[in-house]
């Protein structure tokens, strides 16, 4: 089969992206990759056909639009900027992606531009599988309310998703009806979550179930929780992620080092940041290793005790780590899962409050938004992780998550199934 894996977003929404297409391509199948520009050299370096598709992520977040448009507290302002963000770019990728369609079984596409995904298998006649890093559906489990500590009830938090799909579509109707008759469709007269459940396609869920048990008696074989993706090992090299000799040397010199990573999501006021993570250092006597990611966040720290390098390889360092402080993507989530340490998670926005809300149900860590960040609450955010309790169950779960290799093959198997069965339906 033929299929085109659509990577919206950072690295951490192509990289689960890679490692499926990985698979696929292992048996047999014609993949060809399509991720934004600044990451077509990440894809490739996987052995992966690759294509740039729309701007570049790190142009786009730096953006006046996502920068403080989108995080305005006027509601009206915000949603004009969905309108515009979906048409900033939205024709031009559309085209890039029916381009590379030509011919083929079936588009996969995680939930950042499932929008774009989507229509264009309607143009094309072909299946959309989508693949969620995080719960991103209708259910009465995780509640979207999550950012401001509100312990939802079922109907509360079923309520809140229909309410955020259909005022989205709202907002972004106008763009929307643009982008379907560009490619000669039909406009659109409901959520795209409506739309993609109504092809009967399964909605893969990239994440384990032991986070969100509830999930997998709700949804089912509709949206199986198959658990957290990775790249087989043999792949980090050539992706670039770094576990040199002398960064290992300088983890096993001393007392395990707190890993602090924020992938793309750059601090506000990274210098507050920073001091507040160095003076919890101090005040712990904790050694820190900082991933600054593709930004230059800490790098001018000269303290001995903290290490600052680029892209890691999570699979050999976060083990070797005490915990792990991160900004609660969910890639960042199962590697510290994975290796059996505490998290703290400092978030943003979109998906980040429930991966935090997550981890402090399942008591294996803690979180708190990154705008609260200051010495005192890192310092209690730390102390809590590390308590002989939270790593305990930190250890405890990293022995039941589904492993890796088996949730990618699970994840094969449901797309292969997919294509199919659409094609006998």
């Amino acid at each position: 089969m033929k299929f085109v894996v659509a990577a919206n977003g950072s690295r951490g929404d192509v990289q689960p992206a890679v490692a499926l297409a990985t698979e696929l391509t292992e048996r047999g199948h014609e993949i060809t990759m399509l991720v934004r520009p600044n990451l077509t050299e990440f894809s490739a370096g996987a052995g992966l056909p690759t294509q740039a598709y729309g701007d570049s992520t790190r142009a786009v977040l730096d953006s006046e639009l996502v920068r403080e448009r989108m995080k305005s507290r006027n509601p009206v302002t915000r949603l004009r900027a969905v309108t515009e963000l979906t048409l900033r770019g939205g024709r031009a990728m559309q085209h890039q992606l029916l381009d590379a369609t030509d011919g083929a079984d079936a588009i996969i596409s995680g939930s950042a531009g499932q929008e774009r995904a989507h229509n264009v298998s309607r143009a094309r006649g072909i299946p959309h599988v989508p693949v969620h890093l995080c719960p991103m559906r209708r259910n009465r489990s995780t509640s979207l309310l999550a950012h401001v500590g509100i312990d939802a009830s079922p109907a509360v938090a079923h309520l809140s998703w229909r309410l955020v799909e259909w005022t989205l579509w709202w907002a972004g109707r106008s763009a929307e009806d643009t982008l379907c008759a560009d490619l000669g469709l039909e406009p659109v007269r409901a959520p795209f979550a409506t739309q993609i459940e109504a092809t009967g396609i399964p909605e893969i869920q990239a994440y384990d179930p032991a986070l969100f048990p509830a999930l997998t008696a709700e949804w089912g074989s509709r949206r199986p929780l198959v658990g957290f993706f990775a790249l087989p090992g043999g792949l980090r090299s050539g992706v670039g992620d770094e576990a040199a000799d002398d960064l290992l040397e300088w983890i096993e010199a001393d007392t395990p080092p707190v890993y602090v990573g924020f992938g793309s999501m750059l601090p506000s006021d990274p210098q507050r940041v920073a001091n507040a993570f160095r003076s919890a250092a101090g005040e712990l006597d904790l050694r820190l290793l900082v991933s600054g990611g593709w930004s230059d966040f800490m790098s001018g720290v000269t303290d001995e005790r903290i290490r600052v390098v680029g892209h890691i390889d999570h699979d050999t360092i976060l083990p070797r780590c005490a915990a792990a402080v991160h900004h609660g993507g969910a890639g960042s989530v199962a590697a510290g899962l994975r290796a059996g340490i505490p998290t703290v998670v400092t978030w943003v926005g979109a998906d980040q409050p429930i991966w935090g809300r997550a981890i402090t149900a399942s008591h294996a860590g803690t979180s708190l938004p990154m705008s609260r960040v200051d010495d005192m609450r890192i310092v209690d955010a730390l102390g809590a992780a590390l308590e002989d309790r939270t790593r305990h169950t930190a250890a405890e779960m990293s022995r039941h998550l589904i492993p890796a290799a088996q949730a990618v093959s699970t994840a094969a198997d449901v797309v292969e199934q997919a294509v199919r069965a659409s094609r006998t339906g």
